[in-house]
């Protein structure tokens, strides 16, 4: 097979559908100086797709490229391209269907690409006679911006088109990354929990949309929220291809769809697109509040041994507070005590030598990430000043994570409040709950994507690239979960399956691999 692709200049791209995806590869590729054959079945689509490239064309001082557009309703003007790309509805029959087309209108010279964000390449192109020139390309919206294109070969993909793909990724001011053809493949796949996770918190009564959104973006560090993204992406786009993932792998829990998108869909709010979501788009969405200074706290901090509380300590010293490891003679002096041990045994002692060497006044705080504070509380007798903190993500975000008992007094979480303030950070009181909201959110992205990397989807590198190029990851969950500790995010993984029971939480057999080793090494 001889392929024509030489230089930018002599490219003809076919572009199958006009509608999101399908104009925002159109536009990449005018803007690169290519030639554009836009097909849809539908004229309003086509106009609708026109009046888009215009405009954006038009905002970036390159019109006169839409001479190079032709806009068509026959798919067989799509004859003289060099590269055809399909961006139909997520529907494996019609893309069959559209690509036995394809194979019979286009010379064997012609690249056939599909921009399927889920569905099995090698089944795609089963249903052409030259299935060697078929290939995935999936790039990622809007596609005139995002820089990642994920090219996944199919079974029966010649090494040649590959490296055509590769090559034609990369004159559209791409980052080309090469997948295997596993459902979802890197982005999609690995994304998965950042979705389902948020969605099962919202469900469980954990915390709020806002909530959740806002405490993602101020103490993780993500551009936008998972409720956010999803309202963005489309909610019935993005169910489907969670729905599309759970049936391809024969019902793996880790990509069960919730029933709060089916009953969005229902209803019709679908995101953006029609205005509703989770969030209402009639109305001003309000800006998240900045951290509060850092006020210089006064008074000293009983903090323990420990190592769940990473660079806590450091925080409350550039504070101004006073630090100390042991409890002086005169414990009064305490402005508050923090628990950060590693382990329930040492975590349950820590907290009852407290107990019996603090005054009942002063305020406990106990790391949540693999005990609930339900289970803390049984440990204690002075239920009253015991509240839970998320120790993980206290020192990086600018959102710290409390949570209150029914026991706890105002006057305890009032104190404990003003005491995150004092460091620089708001605090965001949700309920109790297994593994609060980021260690669950993020151990869970770090285990799909060990998953990932245990199949060969693709290499660990790779990996934490596409997770930051086609989703805007502030880290790649792989180097995430390295420096956090492969040991914690295991057995945060085991306290959420122990908790909840359900088998979405076992943890990838490389990733306990990894921790074991980890602790070989210590």
């Amino acid at each position: 097979m001889t392929l024509q692709i030489i230089t930018p200049y002599s490219v003809q791209l076919g572009v199958v559908g006009a509608g999101t995806m399908g104009r925002g590869i159109a536009l990449s590729a005018l803007l690169n100086a290519m030639t554009v054959i836009l097909y849809d079945i539908s004229p309003a689509m086509l106009q609708s797709a026109h009046e888009y490239l215009r405009a954006h064309l038009e905002r970036k001082g390159r019109l006169h490229t839409l001479a190079n557009l032709t806009l068509t309703a026959q798919l067989e003007h799509l004859h003289g391209a060099n590269v055809v790309i399909e961006a139909v509805p997520e529907d494996l029959e019609l893309k069959q269907n559209l690509f036995a087309r394809l194979d019979q209108i286009c010379p064997p010279s012609t690249i056939l690409a599909t921009n399927t964000s889920t569905l099995s390449v090698t089944a795609i192109a089963a249903a052409a006679q030259t299935p060697q020139r078929v290939i995935g390309m999936h790039f990622f919206n809007p596609a005139p911006v995002m820089p990642l294109v994920e090219v996944i070969p199919a079974a029966q993909t010649a090494d040649e088109t590959v490296q055509a793909v590769l090559a034609l990724a990369e004159r559209l001011g791409k980052t080309p990354i090469v997948a295997r053809d596993t459902p979802g493949f890197i982005v999609n796949r690995v994304a998965r929990p950042f979705y389902g996770e948020a969605l099962r918190l919202l469900g469980e009564g954990v915390a709020s949309v806002e909530e959740i959104d806002r405490l993602v973006r101020l103490g993780a560090g993500f551009r936008m929220g998972p409720f956010q993204l999803m309202d963005l992406i489309g909610i019935d786009v993005n169910f489907s291809a969670t729905q599309s993932m759970y049936e391809q792998t024969f019902g793996e829990p880790r990509y069960r769809p919730h029933p709060i998108q089916t009953r969005l869909i229902q209803q019709g709010h679908l995101g953006q697109k029609t205005g509703q979501g989770f969030y209402r788009y009639d109305l001003p969405t309000p800006a998240d509040p900045p951290p509060p200074p850092i006020l210089g706290g006064k008074g000293t901090i009983y903090l323990t041994p420990g190592s769940w509380a990473p660079s806590l300590a450091t925080l409350c010293q550039k504070a101004g507070y006073q630090v100390v490891h042991h409890l002086p003679p005169d414990a009064v002096e305490i402005s508050v005590a923090i628990a950060q041990a590693g382990t329930q045994e040492g975590l349950r002692q820590q907290l009852r030598e407290m107990e019996h060497l603090l005054p009942t006044h002063i305020p406990i705080m106990c790391p949540c990430a693999e005990v609930t504070l339900a289970e803390a509380l049984t440990w204690v007798s002075h239920k009253e000043r015991l509240a839970g903190y998320d120790g993980l993500f206290f020192a990086t975000g600018q959102m710290v994570t409390l949570v209150a008992s029914s026991f706890l007094t105002p006057r305890t979480q009032e104190i404990l409040g003003k005491f995150v303030r004092s460091l620089g950070r708001l605090p965001l009181w949700i309920e109790d709950s297994p593994a609060l909201i980021l260690p669950r959110l993020m151990c869970a992205l770090a285990n799909e994507a060990v998953f990932a990397l245990q199949e060969r989807v693709a290499t660990a590198d790779q990996i934490d690239l596409a997770m930051q190029l086609g989703a805007n990851y502030p880290h790649g969950p792989l180097t995430w979960a390295k420096s956090l500790g492969y040991e914690k995010v295991v057995r945060v993984l085991d306290h959420l399956h122990a908790e909840l029971g359900e088998e979405r939480y076992r943890v990838a057999p490389l990733l306990r691999r990894w921790a074991r080793l980890e602790q070989a090494n210590l």
